[in-house]
């Protein structure tokens, strides 16, 4: 299966917070995001899908970041160039 985002930067930055706030699951993190699915937060981690812009707030929250770094990551993997 391609992964189109694998290396992106946002990809990589989720990867690591997860890892971080164990011992919270994915599971957990996947739910508070709202994601109905939370197969999602893998898909991201491992780049097979990009993170809509919509849900950049939920999932900040729920890996307790920055959501505008978390939005720019996004930003950056929607294909347009940040200054």
């Amino acid at each position: 299966m391609k992964r189109p985002f694998a290396d992106t930067d946002l990809a990589a930055f989720i990867a690591k917070r997860v890892l971080e706030l164990r011992p919270k699951s994915q599971i957990d993190i996947a739910g508070e995001a709202g994601f109905v699915n939370a197969n999602v937060l893998s898909m991201l981690k491992s780049g097979a899908t990009k993170l809509p812009l919509d849900r950049v707030l939920a999932l900040a929250k729920a890996l307790d970041c920055d959501p505008k770094r978390l939005f720019l990551l996004a930003f950056q993997q929607q294909g347009y160039e940040t200054e």
